[in-house]
């Protein structure tokens, strides 16, 4: 049996990754813009931006586990065939 050619990553993996490197960047942005305003002294609206990576890094992190597991099954499934 001629094993077919195996087939890139699913839009859904596709979607997962772009959606947790855009929400881990955000929380880093946010992070780095606390740094620098509190550093200028600057303390308005300061800790709508601290609040962002506690929310975001967590999601971040879940997408890419899913996107792990996602990516493992798919493997799985080529190798079987």
């Amino acid at each position: 049996m001629t094993k077919s050619k195996p087939s890139g990553p699913s839009r859904l993996e596709t979607v997962l990754a772009y959606m947790g490197a855009g929400i881990i960047g955000l929380s880093l942005l946010s992070i780095v813009i606390t740094l620098v305003r509190s550093f200028f002294g600057e303390t308005t609206n300061l800790a709508l931006f601290a609040q962002i990576p506690l929310i975001a890094l967590p999601i971040g992190f879940v997408l890419v586990l899913v996107l792990l597991f996602l990516s493992v099954r798919r493997k799985g499934r080529e190798n079987k065939q």
